[in-house]
């Protein structure tokens, strides 16, 4: 195993009492919002509009390719900078999904994702939102629909948004 001072991971002021080193390949904090109705969920697919990098953080060709595939998301985004993920939350349910509510966090999910370049790490705060009615599809979506738990487990998702589900134990 590495020594403390090469293994630690800090973000944030540089004090030389702290250890820095985040990942060379990123580190991503994200909200994702599970609102749910009854025995299902919503969840949306991307349509490749500019919308996405500036209100989802989230680089438009990478959104092309989801739409290829057909892929569903949940309504998740990046936090903004000095954002805490409970406005997080507030924010991606309003304005990214067109609901109304106050979510409820739920969990914290990690994982790590081995790539080229170095490790990524991605931080994802886990909210619930029980919905009261279905939104208007905004035009960052081509289509936004709750969809029974059951047939969730057979569709096609986004990188780690049916992980998401499965941990949290909606799956």
């Amino acid at each position: 195993m590495q020594p403390v001072t090469k293994r630690w991971a800090r973000l944030g002021r540089s004090d030389p009492s702290m250890l820095r080193h985040p990942s060379n390949a990123g580190v991503c904090l994200s909200v994702f919002v599970v609102a749910r109705r009854g025995g299902s969920v919503l969840l949306c697919r991307p349509h490749a509009s500019n919308a996405w990098p500036r209100k989802g953080g989230y680089p438009k060709h990478l959104t092309v390719q989801l739409e290829k595939e057909k892929a569903w998301l949940l309504p998740a985004t990046h936090l903004l900078m000095e954002e805490s993920p409970g406005n997080a939350a507030q924010r991606i349910t309003r304005e990214w999904a067109g609901l109304e509510g106050n979510p409820r966090f739920v969990m914290i999910q990690s994982h790590l994702r081995r790539r080229r370049d170095g490790n990524h790490w991605d931080l994802c705060f886990v909210y619930e939102l029980i919905a009261r009615r279905n939104p208007k599809c905004k035009p960052w979506w081509s289509e936004m629909r709750f969809i029974p738990f059951r047939e969730v487990r057979k569709m096609k998702m986004g990188r780690g948004h049916k992980d998401i589900l499965k941990e949290a134990r909606y799956l």
